[in-house]
């Protein structure tokens, strides 16, 4: 596979020497590349020990030869100790706002090879989606794929070959403006590609893609309000776009099941946080949504609770939302998920001790 480290074989034992480890027969070296571009895992190489050495011990057997292939490289590259120990120690992701980049450790390995697997997985992905087709690029590495009204760009990040980076482009002067294709493209990289690389994860977002400009617009909204809190205002919530369904969720299908159904109607999961003057433990429950597109109603769905304590949330949440209808009734071509749900975060009061 082009975008992974080749285990390349070297005959003999594996070499020690000052410069660090040879890696030898079986083993994971990342080779040298001989073509006109940088392969993936030089850069990953050169992130964590700096300039490759080129040139081999003397004592190093001759390299064996290799398939006239595009990964293919006669002369490993070797580590050294300290290069292979930052290679696999877990570490925060590098070139992320901290507050974006999650608290989910990996290594900068894991993280290149958890990017790899996830660009294969998106490219199946997108052949199963009715509302999403491939676009072809010339680019080694690179997935171009469009909807009604965007054309996306997704490749390793280049700085690092750590993180896989979505670039949103409007097919024509629409609706969009820059900030919500950048909190589009943010959210992409830190809340769905990234740790711990969950497919089905990956599988809500392009179903999300697909949907309607306005109901699309409105979930970038939420999304906005989930990677900066900060700028949430008055609210009384803070919010989180749950793209599988969490263990605590209504008992409506496994935990970790796709959580976003486009239909006439979407079903969707939020997970809501009490926001506190006071460091403590903050209550949080999930609230499942259907919004109907032929009507233009949020509300929320209609699914049994086990416990009382999230039946009462629940009934506080259902009638927020009805209120919120009456007083405002859709319009025509209007969606007003993005309106209930700040309507929710600001106005939901729950009683003490209410936990879900």
């Amino acid at each position: 596979m082009p975008w992974c480290l080749q285990a390349t074989e070297v005959s003999g034992q594996a070499r020690h020497s000052s410069q660090g480890l040879l890696l030898g027969q079986g083993s994971i070296a990342c080779p040298l590349v001989t073509h006109h571009y940088t392969h993936p895992s030089q850069t990953l190489i050169h992130h964590v020990q700096g300039p490759v050495h080129r040139s081999c011990p003397t004592s190093m057997p001759p390299p064996r030869k290799l398939p006239q292939r595009p990964w293919a490289a006669s002369i490993p590259t070797i580590l050294t100790h300290n290069a292979l120990h930052v290679l696999l120690l877990p570490s925060p992701t590098p070139c992320l706002v901290p507050g974006l980049a999650g608290s989910y450790l990996c290594s900068p390995l894991e993280r290149f090879l958890g990017s790899v697997i996830m660009r294969r997985h998106l490219q199946r992905i997108i052949q199963q989606e009715a509302n999403l087709s491939i676009v072809n690029s010339n680019e080694p590495g690179v997935i171009m794929f469009k909807t009604d009204m965007l054309k996306c760009r997704v490749a390793l990040n280049p700085k690092n070959y750590q993180t896989l980076q979505l670039k949103v482009t409007p097919e024509n002067t629409g609706p969009w403006s820059q900030e919500e294709l950048q909190v589009l493209e943010k959210f992409f990289e830190t809340r769905v590609a990234g740790p711990p690389f969950k497919y089905n994860t990956l599988n809500a977002f392009t179903k999300l893609l697909g949907a309607p400009t306005n109901i699309l617009r409105d979930c970038v909204r939420i999304m906005k309000l989930e990677l900066f809190p900060d700028q949430a205002g008055q609210l009384k919530w803070n919010v989180q776009f749950c793209l599988t369904i969490p263990p605590s969720a209504p008992p409506i299908a496994p935990p970790g099941t796709i959580a976003v159904v486009l239909k006439s109607k979407m079903l969707f999961f939020l997970q809501l946080t009490q926001r506190l003057p006071v460091p403590q433990d903050p209550v949080s429950i999930i609230v499942p949504i259907v919004y109907d597109m032929a009507t233009g109603l949020t509300q929320q769905a209609d699914i049994p609770r086990q416990h009382s304590s999230s039946g009462a949330a629940a009934l506080m949440v259902s009638n927020i939302l009805k209120r919120f209808n009456e007083l405002h009734p859709a319009r025509q071509g209007e969606c007003t998920i993005f309106a209930s749900v700040h309507e929710l975060m600001a106005n939901l009061t729950l009683p003490p001790c209410t936990r879900q």
